[in-house]
């Protein structure tokens, strides 16, 4: 199977890992390619499927049925994945969550520590970045705070707070090291290694505007409010509130997964228009020619109001 791309890529460093777009990202030795699609910009969604890609030759190696939000590495061979969710809605996890994935299934998973750039985010947005200590400018536990998530050698380095530095081997899928980060860093390297380098999709592959027609070039928000015969209004005027969600697949088949009307008084749902309004969509041919390429679904939310 060969994935070819058509997208245009922006590169940006791997710091902002939870961020729902679609992306791109090379191992060390740059033999292979993650491509992680997402269907859906949801906050720490999982929707949408990942590739392992030989960079050479272009062919898939394997691929997961699902969007891999948060910090992510790839192994030299490109036969393991390292995933790590360390925060949820913006908001740091107690415990991170360190997965691996060999092959295209998954093999281990375990609850780790919560990374030490979330104490450093802390110290900065309180300015209360310390002139001494830890966490001080100069100092080695400030340089693996800004790059907590790094691969060098197939060896994956996760830097917790305490200061706590934890070492795996990403072939091998085992656990090397644990110990002070400093003291490892200090009698072992001379400069610690760059995060995974990820190209994000180009956002108005995310956003094309009109998404989704229906075939004969209607705007769903235009479709919608016509056979309801309703008008389109402002929130702060309308009476009615019309919710969708589907699920449009490149082929032109569609989930269904809201189809609602609520009452703007008494934020009750309206059951014969909801009604009217399941059956109106579940009738629409949709235009798939804005799917972002090379996706093979993408998911759209509205909020239609009505009076």
């Amino acid at each position: 199977m060969r994935l070819v791309l058509a997208l245009t890529l922006l590169p940006f460093l791997s710091i902002a890992q939870h961020k729902s777009v679609s992306y791109e990202l090379t191992n060390e030795v740059g033999t292979y390619k993650l491509l992680s699609l997402t269907f859906s910009h949801d906050l720490d969604n999982m929707e949408g499927i990942t590739y392992v890609v030989d960079a050479r030759q272009g062919d898939t190696l394997y691929h997961l049925n699902h969007f891999l939000s948060g910090w992510v590495a790839l192994s030299n061979d490109g036969k393991t994945i390292a995933h790590l969710l360390s925060e949820k809605d913006k908001k740091p996890l107690e415990n991170s969550i360190l997965t691996m994935y060999r092959n295209g299934r998954q093999s281990k998973s375990a609850a780790l520590e919560r990374l030490v750039n979330y104490e450093l985010q802390a110290a900065v947005a309180s300015n209360r970045l310390p002139k001494s200590g830890w966490l001080r400018n100069d100092s080695i536990y400030h340089k693996m705070a800004e790059n907590p998530f790094y691969v060098t050698e197939d060896k994956l380095y996760l830097s917790f707070e305490t200061p706590k530095l934890t070492v795996f081997n990403l072939n091998q899928m085992v656990h090397i090291y644990t110990g002070n980060g400093a003291n490892h860093f200090n009698q072992n390297y001379y400069s610690i290694p760059n995060p995974p380098l990820r190209k994000y999709m180009d956002g108005d592959e995310f956003f094309p505007e009109g998404f989704p027609t229906s075939k004969k070039g209607e705007a769903i928000q235009k479709l919608i409010s016509k056979n309801l015969g309703k008008k389109t209004a402002i929130p702060e005027e309308a009476l009615l509130r019309a919710e969708v969600s589907l699920k449009l697949n490149e082929n032109g088949q569609f989930e269904l997964r809201n189809a609602s009307v609520f009452k703007i008084t008494d934020n009750q749902r309206d059951d014969k228009l909801s009604e009217h309004l399941r059956k109106l969509v579940e009738k629409t041919s949709f235009d798939t020619s804005l799917i972002p390429p090379d996706h093979p679904a993408w998911i759209f939310e509205t909020i239609l109001w009505l009076n």
